[in-house]
């Protein structure tokens, strides 16, 4: 798309015959029904139609050749639509940020939740690494109980922090794994480490009014055996940890799943889960990490296994791009979670997608 495609119009684009007769002359009669259905519902400006009549492809390259979106701020144009955009699609939009200050920053800027964050995910950097790579050197010395008491402290505090950034909104987080970690005794009690840390700093936030919405990931289990043991893994330390105040914790259950699961298997553990996140970017091979569509059909057994198991079961979709979008919305998924950059693409495209299936159940936008 091109500067001058973009224009500076801003003049309200309503259902004027003579523009819906040119449009139809063109052959566009799927675009025409739907600007009809956005001049029903009060009219939209020439910048918005540009932006819901782009290609997914196209969202990205449009928001900035329009400048409606430059320096990292959002425009009026863009906030509007936005806006109007999470009025008119189902799909939910989560962000994959992990840090205090991005969260805050998405959910300003529409992300409904956090849609995962992976335990190990705080450890890549700053202090919490350099404690917690100090504790695996010491284990099985003296200071390996000190490195602990450390490494939950901070653990905590970085998770208060997310918490309160998080403002109640949905909070996914996935047990740890760590590959270092190859035997499971030690996987274990990193795991333990971690939950320590956060439910004291949900205890914390308890105390201080913050509401937590936590849901805990079981990290790729290899069948339901397993998802159980670390369910009761996880309801141990939170009876430890909390006491009488665990009935006062609220938590919800899921899975972390990559696309080599088992599709019975991953059916048993969707029977016991509350949710169940489907990771694209789990995969260690590089062709699945390269955005296509074909991401989502590498889920399709899977989510085909899971639908006859329990059919109202939440799933969401990690690591999403605007071109995974029409698969997602064939294989009846109904959370998606991204990178930040492509937040704004996501809710666009999706509300447009769904207007014009509402328009047209034959079209695929």
């Amino acid at each position: 798309m091109t500067q001058r495609q973009w224009g500076a119009g801003n003049e309200r684009l309503y259902e004027h015959e003579a523009w819906g007769e040119a449009e139809e002359a063109n052959g566009f009669t799927t675009e025409t029904d739907l600007l009809k259905h956005f001049a029903m519902a009060g009219g939209v400006t020439h910048e918005e139609v540009l932006l819901l009549l782009a290609s997914p492809d196209d969202i990205e390259e449009a928001l900035r050749v329009s400048g409606i979106r430059h320096s990292g701020k959002t425009q009026p144009a863009l906030n509007r639509l936005l806006q109007w955009s999470d009025r008119n699609r189902r799909l939910k939009v989560m962000s994959q940020s992990a840090d205090a200050d991005s969260i805050i920053h998405d959910l300003k800027q529409g992300a409904q939740g956090i849609g995962l964050i992976r335990g190990e995910e705080a450890l890549r950097h700053g202090l919490l690494q350099e404690v917690y790579s100090a504790w695996i050197q010491a284990s099985g010395t003296e200071k390996s109980a000190l490195f602990r008491r450390r490494l939950i402290t901070l653990w905590k505090t970085y998770w208060v922090s997310v918490f309160q950034a998080a403002k109640g909104n949905k909070c996914a987080v996935s047990m740890l794994h760590d590959e270092q970690l190859m035997n499971s005794l030690d996987r274990r009690e990193a795991q333990d480490a971690q939950l320590e840390s956060l439910f004291r700093a949900m205890e914390q936030c308890s105390m201080e009014g913050t509401d937590c919405q936590l849901e805990l990931l079981a990290t790729r289990p290899s069948d339901v055996d397993e998802f159980i043991s670390i369910h009761r893994f996880i309801e141990e330390v939170a009876e430890q940890t909390l006491m009488d105040q665990k009935r006062f914790v609220r938590i919800r259950y899921g899975v972390l799943l990559d696309k080599g699961m088992n599709p019975s298997a991953a059916a048993e553990m969707a029977r016991l889960a509350d949710v169940i996140v489907l990771d694209a970017e789990g995969t260690k091979d590089p062709a699945s990490l390269e955005g296509n569509s074909d991401r989502v059909s590498d889920f399709s057994d899977i989510i085909s296994r899971i639908r006859r198991m329990k059919p109202q079961l939440t799933l969401r979709f990690n690591g999403a791009a605007t071109t995974d979008l029409r698969m997602i919305y064939r294989q009846g998924i109904h959370e998606v979670c991204c990178q930040s950059s492509e937040l704004a693409a996501i809710r666009i495209t999706g509300a447009r997608l769904e207007m014009r299936r509402r328009c047209s159940p034959l079209a695929d936008g």
